[in-house]
């Protein structure tokens, strides 16, 4: 993705949600290292609003602490299990929304209570893998 286009995505979907769920502006936002996030044009649209939330900082090399990882790899098991296999890329997009949108709440609660053992599982390695 280029850096224009997720900021884009971050102006006009995540800011005013973050508005929305943190009015104090006491929120957080977690991205990883991918070119587009750490972009300049990203990274000073941030810097304009750290009065609004923060944005967290990341390691270099800690996919261990990116939740979302998990939900890539359930989605890819889902959609690897379905038959026949896609055809075209508007079959693998409904499909690939079909599943997002039938995700457990309690895979997402779960993945965010793992947060803090994650956390202490990646410092404990010095940054290197963990079991998660």
């Amino acid at each position: 993705m280029k850096a224009a286009n997720y900021l884009n995505i971050t102006a006009d979907q995540l800011h005013p949600y973050m508005a929305f769920v943190f009015p104090t502006g006491n929120g957080f936002f977690q991205q990883d290292n991918a070119p587009c996030h750490k972009a300049r044009i990203v990274l000073e649209w941030f810097e304009e609003h750290t009065d609004e939330f923060q944005l967290m900082s990341w390691p270099p090399n800690s996919p261990d602490l990116n939740p979302m990882e998990h939900i890539w790899d359930v989605m890819e098991r889902q959609l690897t299990a379905q038959t026949p296999s896609c055809s075209n890329i508007s079959t693998l997009r409904d499909r690939c929304l079909d599943i997002w949108y039938n995700l457990s709440p309690v895979m997402y609660q779960k993945l965010v209570a793992s947060m803090p053992k994650r956390v202490v599982a990646v410092l404990k390695a010095k940054g290197d893998a963990t079991r998660y």
